[in-house]
C-alpha cells in the first residue's frame, strides 16, 4: 500500500497531537473544541465538526451569533406587535457560484423548506413573479439608467407593466441613457474593453504559481494600466470591478484576488449550473438575515449539542509544552473565565487576530503568525433608508459608480416576498433601500464635501440620499423627501466625544503582496486553527463563501489532527471549465522558466 504525502503529513499530526494533548480529552472519545468567533466561519467549523461527533463551545463577544453576516432591529421601531424594522451591515448577495454557503445552508432545517434555509435564497427568476426585477445605474449626474424587465423569468409570461407604460417615465430613461452612450469615449473605449479582454485572457490562463506570486504582488489597477485609461473606463470597469464586488480599492487589491472573482462571475455566466447548487448571476435571501439564516443555524447546532457563550470575548491564549494549554475570554464587566479545551480555534477578525494571535509566546511556536499584521482592513458598512411607498423604477440592484463613496444598493421589497409595512416596525414603511457605502476615504460630491470619514451621521444620509435623489429621482417619483419614513446607520460607525469616527467591524481587504502572509488554516502549533475570510482560500476574497470554505479547511484539519475516523470534510472549489487545464499548465511551465504569460 503506498502512502500519499498528504495522508502521512495528517497522520503525522494525529499522532503529534495525541502525544502531546492532555489525556483527559483523548479518554473522554469525544474531542472538545473551543471555538473563539460566531461568526460565518466559526459557525462552519462548528457545524462540520459537531456533525463529526466532536464536543464543540463557541464563544462570540456579541450577544447574538452571526458576525458582519447577522442582521439587527432598529431599537424603538416596533409598534402594535410587529418586530423591529430590520437593518444589516450591508445588504446580503449570494453570487450565483457561491457552493460552500448553499451546501450548509441546505443542512440547516426550516419549517416549510424540503431543503432547509436553501430554499429561502430567491433567485433572479423568481424575484420577477410579480412585477419585474431589474435596477438602476448611474455613471455621473444625468447619466443614469433604471428599467425593470416586465416579464414573468419563470413562464415568459408579461406582468403588469408599471412605469413602463407612463411616457414621462420613458422619457426621462431615454434621455438619460442617450446622455450615457454620449458620454462614452468612443474614439478609446472600444480599444480600451478590448486591453481589458486581453488582462481577463492574462489571468484565466495563468498558472497557480503565477496567480499566487506575480499577480499577487501587482495591483488591479497597474494591471488594467487604469491610469492610461478614459475616466470612462476607470469608474466603469476598474473601480467597479473591485469597490463594486468585493469592496477594496484597485489602486491596492492584488490581481491575484480580483482576478478570481471576476473568473467566477464569468463562468457562472457563459457556464450556467455546472454544479447542483450553482445559480445563474445571483440569489438573495427572503427576508433578514438572522431571522432566516442565523438563527436556524444556531437551533440547529444547539439541538446537535453545540454550547454558545455570547457576550465573551477571546482575551488570552495560553500555551504550554508546545501546544495550547488553555484559553481565557472576558465579558462585558471585565470578569475573566478559562476555556479548556482539546483543540482551539480562532475565528475572530483580523483586526482582532493581530493582539491574540501575535503573543511572544505564540510567536515562539509559530513565527509565522507575525505576518498578519501586515493584512489590511477597510470599510464598507451599511446606511438603511425605510420608504413609505415601494420604489417604483429601481426595482432590484443599483449603483452610483463615479460617486468617490462607490455607493450600491437594493430594494429589499423586491428580494423579500412579505409584506414589510405587516412585518415590521410601525406598519407604514413599506419598502427599504439598504446601501453599501464601499469608500469611506472619498470626499462627497452631491451635499456634503467631506470623506464619509469626516461627516456626522446625519450627513451620510444627507449626501446619500440627496446622490439617490439627484441620480434617480427623475424617473422614480417615490424617491422624494416626503416618502422616507426613516434611516439607520450601521451601529459599528460610532463617533468619539471629540468627533472621531470609529468602525468596530472593518472589512478585510487583499492588498498586494499578502497572500503568502495569510494563515493556511492549521498553525504550527499542533492544537491552535485560524479560520476566517482573510486566510488562504480558494475563494480568495473576502465574503461569506470564503469565510464558509477557511471554517471547513479548518474543520478537515481539526479531524486530521484528532485522528478520528469520520467522513472527510467536503469542500467545494469554483468552477473552473476543464479545457483550460492544458494552457496553465503550459503557463506554469512558463513562469518557471521566468517568462510572461501568453497574453502579456
Amino acid at each position: 500500500m503506498t502512502l500519499s504525502r498528504r495522508a502521512f503529513v495528517a497522520g503525522a499530526a494525529a499522532v503529534g497531537a495525541a502525544t502531546l494533548l492532555p489525556a483527559r480529552g483523548r479518554a473522554s472519545g469525544r474531542n472538545r473544541v473551543a471555538v473563539f468567533g460566531g461568526g460565518m466561519s466559526g459557525l462552519v467549523v462548528a457545524h462540520e465538526l459537531i456533525e463529526r461527533g466532536f464536543a464543540v463551545d463557541i464563544f462570540d463577544a456579541r450577544p447574538v451569533a452571526g458576525g458582519k453576516a447577522r442582521s439587527f432591529g432598529v431599537p424603538g421601531s416596533a409598534v402594535g406587535g410587529r418586530a423591529e424594522l430590520p437593518a444589516e451591515h450591508g445588504f446580503r448577495f449570494f453570487p450565483g457560484f457561491y457552493r460552500n454557503v448553499p451546501d450548509s445552508m441546505r443542512r440547516i432545517p426550516f419549517a416549510g423548506n424540503s431543503n432547509g434555509v436553501l430554499d429561502n435564497l430567491r433567485d433572479i427568476a423568481s424575484l420577477s413573479d410579480d412585477d419585474g426585477f431589474g435596477g438602476a445605474v448611474s455613471l455621473g449626474p444625468g447619466e443614469s439608467v433604471a428599467g425593470f424587465l416586465p416579464l414573468n423569468l419563470s413562464t415568459g409570461r408579461p406582468v403588469e407593466l408599471g412605469r413602463l407604460a407612463d411616457l414621462d417615465y420613458l422619457s426621462a430613461v431615454v434621455g438619460d441613457a442617450a446622455t450615457q452612450l454620449m458620454g462614452i469615449p468612443r474614439d478609446r473605449f472600444p480599444g480600451e474593453v478590448a486591453d481589458f479582454g486581453r488582462c481577463v485572457a492574462a489571468y484565466l490562463t495563468s498558472s497557480t504559481q503565477r496567480r499566487q506570486t506575480q499577480w499577487d504582488g501587482v495591483s488591479w489597477w497597474n494591471f488594467l494600466r487604469a491610469e492610461t485609461k478614459s475616466k470612462y473606463f476607470q469608474d466603469a470597469v476598474a473601480k467597479m470591478t473591485t469597490l463594486g464586488l468585493v469592496a477594496v480599492k484597485p489602486q491596492v487589491c492584488s490581481v491575484n484576488s480580483a482576478g478570481n472573482i471576476i473568473e467566477a462571475f464569468l463562468w457562472n455566466v457563459l457556464v450556467p449550473r455546472p454544479g447542483p447548487d450553482d445559480s445563474f448571476v445571483a440569489r438573495f435571501l427572503d427576508g433578514p438575515t438572522s431571522q432566516v439564516w442565523i438563527e436556524p443555524w444556531v437551533a440547529e447546532l444547539r439541538r446537535r449539542g453545540a454550547a454558545f457563550h455570547f457576550g465573551q470575548a477571546l482575551r488570552e491564549i495560553e500555551v504550554g509544552a508546545g501546544i495550547v494549554s488553555g484559553a481565557t475570554v472576558v465579558d462585558g464587566s471585565g470578569a475573566v473565565r478559562a476555556v479548556d479545551a482539546d483543540f482551539y480555534v480562532s475565528a475572530i477578525p483580523v483586526d482582532q487576530a493581530v493582539d491574540r494571535l501575535r503573543t511572544p509566546s505564540l510567536l515562539r511556536l509559530d513565527p509565522s503568525l507575525d505576518a498578519i499584521r501586515d493584512l489590511h482592513v477597510d470599510w464598507m458598512n451599511g446606511l438603511m433608508i425605510y420608504l413609505r411607498k415601494p420604489l417604483e423604477a429601481a426595482r432590484g440592484l443599483f449603483g452610483i459608480v463615479d460617486h468617490p463613496w462607490t455607493l450600491s444598493a437594493i430594494s429589499q421589497r423586491q428580494t423579500w416576498s412579505r409584506d414589510i409595512a405587516r412585518e415590521f416596525g410601525d406598519g407604514s414603511a413599506g419598502d427599504i433601500i439598504s446601501v453599501d457605502i464601499s469608500n469611506w476615504d472619498g470626499v462627497g460630491i452631491t451635499a456634503i464635501r467631506k470623506t464619509a470619514k469626516q461627516c456626522t451621521r446625519e450627513e451620510i444620509f444627507t449626501e446619500v440620499w440627496a446622490t439617490l435623489k439627484e441620480r434617480f429621482g427623475r424617473f422614480d417619483r417615490s424617491i422624494v423627501d416626503g416618502n422616507v419614513h426613516s434611516w439607520f446607520l450601521d451601529p459599528a460607525i460610532t463617533w468619539a466625544a471629540d468627533g472621531t469616527v470609529h468602525n468596530a467591524e472593518p472589512l478585510t481587504v487583499q492588498t498586494v503582496n499578502t497572500w503568502a502572509k495569510r494563515p493556511k488554516g492549521p498553525t504550527a502549533i499542533p492544537n491552535l486553527f485560524i479560520a476566517g475570510d482573510w486566510i488562504q482560500t480558494n475563494a480568495n476574497v473576502v465574503s461569506m463563501e470564503g469565510a464558509n470554505q477557511s471554517g471547513r479547511v479548518v474543520a478537515q484539519a481539526v479531524l486530521d489532527a484528532s485522528g478520528r475516523n469520520a467522513e472527510p470534510v467536503v469542500r467545494y472549489d469554483y468552477y473552473v471549465p476543464p479545457e483550460l487545464e492544458p494552457i496553465k499548465a503550459l503557463d506554469a511551465q512558463r513562469f518557471a522558466a521566468h517568462q510572461p504569460n501568453f497574453f502579456e
